[in-house]
Protein backbone atom coordinates (compact mmCIF):
# COMPACT_ATOMS: atom_id res chain seq x y z
CA UNK A 1 0.00 0.00 0.00
CA UNK A 2 2.95 2.27 0.72
CA UNK A 3 4.76 1.26 -1.97
CA UNK A 4 1.56 2.16 -4.10
CA UNK A 5 1.12 5.27 -2.52
CA UNK A 6 4.88 6.22 -3.59
CA UNK A 7 4.29 5.27 -7.45
CA UNK A 8 0.98 7.72 -7.37
CA UNK A 9 3.01 11.06 -5.84
CA UNK A 10 5.74 10.00 -8.11
CA UNK A 11 3.54 10.53 -11.55
CA UNK A 12 2.37 13.53 -10.14
CA UNK A 13 5.36 15.07 -9.72
CA UNK A 14 6.20 14.26 -12.84
CA UNK A 15 3.00 15.37 -14.38
CA UNK A 16 3.55 18.74 -12.09
CA UNK A 17 6.91 19.37 -13.75
CA UNK A 18 5.76 18.85 -17.08
CA UNK A 19 2.82 21.12 -16.83
CA UNK A 20 5.95 23.91 -15.66
CA UNK A 21 7.72 23.56 -18.70
CA UNK A 22 5.15 23.69 -21.14
CA UNK A 23 4.09 26.60 -19.16
CA UNK A 24 7.61 28.15 -19.18
CA UNK A 25 7.28 27.12 -23.56
CA UNK A 26 3.99 29.58 -23.89
CA UNK A 27 5.25 32.05 -22.23
CA UNK A 28 8.33 32.43 -23.75
CA UNK A 29 5.94 32.33 -27.08
CA UNK A 30 4.00 34.66 -25.78
CA UNK A 31 7.08 36.91 -24.87
CA UNK A 32 8.25 36.70 -28.47
CA UNK A 33 5.47 37.16 -30.48
CA UNK A 34 4.87 40.69 -27.99
CA UNK A 35 8.14 42.09 -29.18
CA UNK A 36 7.69 41.34 -32.58
CA UNK A 37 4.47 42.95 -32.89
CA UNK A 38 5.58 46.18 -30.71
CA UNK A 39 8.61 46.14 -33.16
CA UNK A 40 8.65 50.17 -34.81
CA UNK A 41 8.33 50.09 -38.55
CA UNK A 42 10.73 50.92 -40.98
CA UNK A 43 9.38 54.42 -43.13
CA UNK A 44 9.25 53.75 -46.55
CA UNK A 45 8.04 57.01 -47.95
CA UNK A 46 8.90 57.66 -51.68
CA UNK A 47 9.77 61.24 -52.64
CA UNK A 48 7.62 62.47 -55.31
CA UNK A 49 8.10 62.50 -58.36
CA UNK A 50 9.94 65.84 -60.38
CA UNK A 51 8.36 64.16 -63.68
CA UNK A 52 4.93 65.62 -62.45
CA UNK A 53 6.00 68.91 -61.48
CA UNK A 54 7.91 69.28 -65.23
CA UNK A 55 5.25 68.23 -66.98
CA UNK A 56 2.53 70.69 -65.32
CA UNK A 57 5.29 73.46 -66.04
CA UNK A 58 5.40 72.50 -69.58
CA UNK A 59 1.97 72.38 -69.74
CA UNK A 60 1.83 76.25 -67.88
CA UNK A 61 -0.44 74.63 -65.47
CA UNK A 62 1.93 76.96 -62.91
CA UNK A 63 -0.41 76.98 -59.85
CA UNK A 64 -0.31 72.90 -59.58
CA UNK A 65 3.34 72.84 -60.79
CA UNK A 66 4.33 75.37 -57.87
CA UNK A 67 3.09 72.70 -55.38
CA UNK A 68 5.20 69.78 -56.80
CA UNK A 69 8.13 71.84 -57.11
CA UNK A 70 8.26 72.86 -53.56
CA UNK A 71 7.05 69.63 -52.62
CA UNK A 72 10.19 67.69 -54.34
CA UNK A 73 12.42 70.43 -52.78
CA UNK A 74 10.91 69.26 -49.61
CA UNK A 75 12.43 65.94 -49.52
CA UNK A 76 14.98 66.35 -51.72
CA UNK A 77 16.60 69.51 -50.19
CA UNK A 78 20.31 68.48 -51.49
CA UNK A 79 19.40 67.66 -54.79
CA UNK A 80 21.92 68.11 -57.59
CA UNK A 81 19.43 69.89 -59.86
CA UNK A 82 18.64 72.45 -57.03
CA UNK A 83 19.09 75.30 -58.92
CA UNK A 84 17.05 74.63 -61.71
CA UNK A 85 14.17 73.54 -59.73
CA UNK A 86 14.03 76.73 -57.59
CA UNK A 87 14.12 79.21 -60.86
CA UNK A 88 11.66 77.51 -62.43
CA UNK A 89 9.79 77.54 -59.22
CA UNK A 90 10.35 81.33 -59.01
CA UNK A 91 9.08 81.42 -62.94
CA UNK A 92 6.04 79.66 -61.77
CA UNK A 93 5.29 82.23 -59.03
CA UNK A 94 5.82 85.08 -61.39
CA UNK A 95 3.21 83.39 -63.79
CA UNK A 96 1.08 83.19 -61.07
CA UNK A 97 1.47 87.02 -60.00
CA UNK A 98 3.40 86.32 -56.98
CA UNK A 99 5.52 88.82 -57.87
CA UNK A 100 7.05 88.78 -54.13
CA UNK A 101 7.87 85.50 -54.13
CA UNK A 102 9.39 85.32 -57.11
CA UNK A 103 11.66 88.46 -56.02
CA UNK A 104 12.51 86.55 -53.52
CA UNK A 105 13.47 83.39 -54.75
CA UNK A 106 15.60 84.86 -57.69
CA UNK A 107 17.70 86.84 -55.12
CA UNK A 108 18.60 83.83 -53.25
CA UNK A 109 19.85 82.56 -56.63
CA UNK A 110 21.06 85.58 -57.78
CA UNK A 111 23.46 85.36 -54.67
CA UNK A 112 24.85 81.87 -55.52
CA UNK A 113 26.96 80.80 -58.13
CA UNK A 114 26.68 79.13 -61.47
CA UNK A 115 25.02 79.53 -64.94
CA UNK A 116 21.64 79.45 -63.19
CA UNK A 117 22.81 82.29 -60.91
CA UNK A 118 22.98 84.69 -63.54
CA UNK A 119 20.26 83.97 -65.70
CA UNK A 120 18.43 84.31 -62.73
CA UNK A 121 19.90 87.82 -61.89
CA UNK A 122 18.68 88.84 -65.48
CA UNK A 123 15.18 88.11 -64.76
CA UNK A 124 15.66 89.84 -61.62
CA UNK A 125 16.77 92.98 -63.55
CA UNK A 126 13.82 92.61 -66.23
CA UNK A 127 11.35 92.13 -63.61
CA UNK A 128 12.88 95.72 -61.94
CA UNK A 129 12.51 97.58 -65.43
CA UNK A 130 8.90 96.02 -66.34
CA UNK A 131 7.52 97.86 -62.77
CA UNK A 132 10.33 100.98 -62.95
CA UNK A 133 12.32 99.69 -60.49
CA UNK A 134 15.26 101.50 -62.24
CA UNK A 135 17.26 101.86 -59.28
CA UNK A 136 17.00 98.00 -57.88
CA UNK A 137 18.25 97.35 -61.57
CA UNK A 138 20.78 99.03 -62.10
CA UNK A 139 21.96 97.38 -58.68
CA UNK A 140 21.60 94.00 -60.10
CA UNK A 141 23.78 95.17 -63.64
CA UNK A 142 26.26 96.71 -61.82
CA UNK A 143 26.39 93.34 -59.83
CA UNK A 144 26.67 91.84 -62.48
CA UNK A 145 29.45 93.56 -64.57
CA UNK A 146 31.40 92.60 -61.73
CA UNK A 147 30.86 88.93 -61.83
CA UNK A 148 30.43 88.77 -65.41
CA UNK A 149 34.09 88.31 -66.52
CA UNK A 150 33.81 90.00 -69.48
CA UNK A 151 31.22 87.19 -71.22
CA UNK A 152 28.17 89.68 -71.37
CA UNK A 153 29.51 92.96 -70.97
CA UNK A 154 27.97 94.23 -74.10
CA UNK A 155 24.64 93.82 -72.73
CA UNK A 156 25.00 94.64 -69.64
CA UNK A 157 26.46 98.14 -70.84
CA UNK A 158 23.19 98.20 -73.31
CA UNK A 159 20.85 97.25 -70.37
CA UNK A 160 22.24 100.14 -68.49
CA UNK A 161 21.94 103.00 -71.20
CA UNK A 162 18.40 101.67 -71.63
CA UNK A 163 17.66 102.92 -68.09
CA UNK A 164 19.38 106.32 -68.77
CA UNK A 165 17.76 106.98 -71.72
CA UNK A 166 14.09 105.77 -69.58
CA UNK A 167 15.07 108.42 -67.23
CA UNK A 168 15.76 110.55 -69.75
CA UNK A 169 19.80 110.90 -69.29
CA UNK A 170 20.94 110.31 -73.00
CA UNK A 171 24.29 111.79 -72.15
CA UNK A 172 24.68 109.07 -69.66
CA UNK A 173 23.20 106.66 -71.60
CA UNK A 174 25.68 107.36 -74.81
CA UNK A 175 28.58 107.08 -72.46
CA UNK A 176 26.86 103.43 -71.24
CA UNK A 177 26.57 102.57 -75.69
CA UNK A 178 30.01 103.61 -76.38
CA UNK A 179 31.22 101.26 -74.06
CA UNK A 180 29.21 98.91 -75.48
CA UNK A 181 30.43 99.63 -78.84
CA UNK A 182 26.99 99.50 -80.42
CA UNK A 183 27.10 102.15 -82.88
CA UNK A 184 23.48 101.97 -83.79
CA UNK A 185 22.62 103.26 -80.69
CA UNK A 186 25.22 105.97 -80.64
CA UNK A 187 24.06 107.16 -83.32
CA UNK A 188 20.24 107.23 -82.72
CA UNK A 189 21.24 108.70 -78.84
CA UNK A 190 23.19 111.58 -80.79
CA UNK A 191 20.03 112.10 -82.60
CA UNK A 192 18.18 112.24 -79.38
CA UNK A 193 20.66 114.60 -77.67
CA UNK A 194 20.39 116.70 -81.12
CA UNK A 195 16.88 116.96 -80.70
CA UNK A 196 15.22 120.74 -81.40
CA UNK A 197 14.15 120.89 -77.84
CA UNK A 198 12.48 124.61 -76.03
CA UNK A 199 14.39 126.32 -73.69
CA UNK A 200 12.61 126.30 -70.72
CA UNK A 201 14.18 129.29 -68.90
CA UNK A 202 13.82 131.28 -72.14
CA UNK A 203 9.97 130.45 -72.12
CA UNK A 204 9.69 131.97 -68.94
CA UNK A 205 11.78 134.79 -69.46
CA UNK A 206 9.64 135.56 -72.65
CA UNK A 207 6.31 135.38 -70.63
CA UNK A 208 7.89 137.61 -67.65
CA UNK A 209 8.76 140.22 -70.34
CA UNK A 210 5.88 139.91 -72.83
CA UNK A 211 2.64 137.23 -71.57
CA UNK A 212 2.05 135.12 -73.66
CA UNK A 213 5.28 135.32 -75.90
CA UNK A 214 6.44 132.45 -73.73
CA UNK A 215 3.89 130.30 -74.53
CA UNK A 216 3.74 131.11 -78.75
CA UNK A 217 7.62 130.44 -78.44
CA UNK A 218 6.45 126.79 -77.35
CA UNK A 219 4.09 126.68 -80.02
CA UNK A 220 0.93 127.28 -78.04
CA UNK A 221 -0.04 129.64 -80.16
CA UNK A 222 -4.06 130.55 -78.68
CA UNK A 223 -3.08 130.19 -75.54
CA UNK A 224 0.13 133.00 -76.29
CA UNK A 225 -2.70 135.15 -77.62
CA UNK A 226 -5.26 134.65 -74.98
CA UNK A 227 -2.76 135.27 -72.27
CA UNK A 228 -1.71 138.36 -73.88
CA UNK A 229 -5.44 139.47 -74.34
CA UNK A 230 -6.15 138.92 -70.71
CA UNK A 231 -3.36 140.20 -69.00
CA UNK A 232 -3.44 143.40 -71.33
CA UNK A 233 -7.13 143.95 -69.80
CA UNK A 234 -6.04 143.81 -66.26
CA UNK A 235 -3.75 145.69 -66.65
CA UNK A 236 -5.60 148.49 -68.76
CA UNK A 237 -7.92 147.91 -65.77
CA UNK A 238 -5.50 149.07 -63.38
CA UNK A 239 -4.59 151.76 -64.58
CA UNK A 240 -7.45 152.92 -65.39
CA UNK A 241 -8.73 152.95 -61.77
CA UNK A 242 -6.12 154.42 -60.84
CA UNK A 243 -6.02 157.55 -62.89
CA UNK A 244 -10.11 157.85 -61.93
CA UNK A 245 -8.88 157.65 -58.22
CA UNK A 246 -10.50 154.38 -58.03
CA UNK A 247 -7.45 153.20 -55.99
CA UNK A 248 -9.61 149.51 -54.56
CA UNK A 249 -10.50 148.99 -57.81
CA UNK A 250 -6.72 149.33 -58.83
CA UNK A 251 -5.70 147.71 -56.27
CA UNK A 252 -8.33 144.34 -56.16
CA UNK A 253 -7.87 144.18 -59.95
CA UNK A 254 -4.27 144.05 -59.90
CA UNK A 255 -3.50 141.80 -56.91
CA UNK A 256 -6.68 139.34 -57.68
CA UNK A 257 -6.84 139.35 -61.88
CA UNK A 258 -3.24 140.79 -63.60
CA UNK A 259 -1.19 139.25 -60.47
CA UNK A 260 -2.94 135.49 -61.09
CA UNK A 261 -2.85 136.00 -64.71
CA UNK A 262 0.52 137.38 -64.96
CA UNK A 263 2.13 134.33 -62.82
CA UNK A 264 0.14 131.75 -65.16
CA UNK A 265 1.17 133.13 -68.12
CA UNK A 266 4.69 132.05 -66.94
CA UNK A 267 4.12 128.92 -65.91
CA UNK A 268 2.64 128.02 -68.48
CA UNK A 269 5.24 128.78 -71.07
CA UNK A 270 7.51 126.79 -68.14
CA UNK A 271 4.81 123.55 -68.55
CA UNK A 272 4.37 124.35 -72.43
CA UNK A 273 8.24 123.94 -73.00
CA UNK A 274 8.60 120.71 -70.77
CA UNK A 275 5.54 119.03 -72.55
CA UNK A 276 6.97 119.74 -75.73
CA UNK A 277 10.54 118.29 -74.82
CA UNK A 278 9.18 115.61 -73.37
CA UNK A 279 6.77 114.48 -76.38
CA UNK A 280 9.64 115.13 -78.98
CA UNK A 281 12.08 112.81 -76.76
CA UNK A 282 9.55 109.52 -76.32
CA UNK A 283 8.49 109.81 -79.66
CA UNK A 284 12.12 109.51 -80.62
CA UNK A 285 12.94 107.17 -77.56
CA UNK A 286 9.89 104.52 -79.10
CA UNK A 287 12.04 104.70 -82.30
CA UNK A 288 14.70 103.00 -80.43
CA UNK A 289 12.37 100.71 -78.41
CA UNK A 290 10.99 99.28 -81.43
CA UNK A 291 14.66 97.86 -82.69
CA UNK A 292 16.63 98.09 -79.40
CA UNK A 293 15.46 95.48 -76.59
CA UNK A 294 16.69 93.59 -73.41
CA UNK A 295 17.06 90.22 -74.13
CA UNK A 296 14.05 88.31 -72.67
CA UNK A 297 14.64 85.74 -70.61
CA UNK A 298 12.68 82.85 -72.04
CA UNK A 299 11.19 79.65 -69.78
CA UNK A 300 14.39 77.47 -68.61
Amino acid sequence: MFSLLLVLISASQSNLNQLSVDNTSNLQKVNFNTTTLYKPIESNIISPSLSLAESLYNQNDYFNAITEFERYLFYNPDASNKQEIKYKLALSYFYCQETLKTERILQELSSEEGRISQQAQWYLVQMYLNTKKHFKAKLELNDLLIRDNNQNKAEIYRALGYIALQEQDPKTALEYFMLAQDSWLINKTNNLIRLPKKNISLAQLLSTLVPGSGEMYCGRYVWGILSFLVNSVTIYGTIYSFKHKQYLDASLIFSIFFTRFYNGSRNNARDFAIEFNTKIYQKALREIEKVFELDKISKY
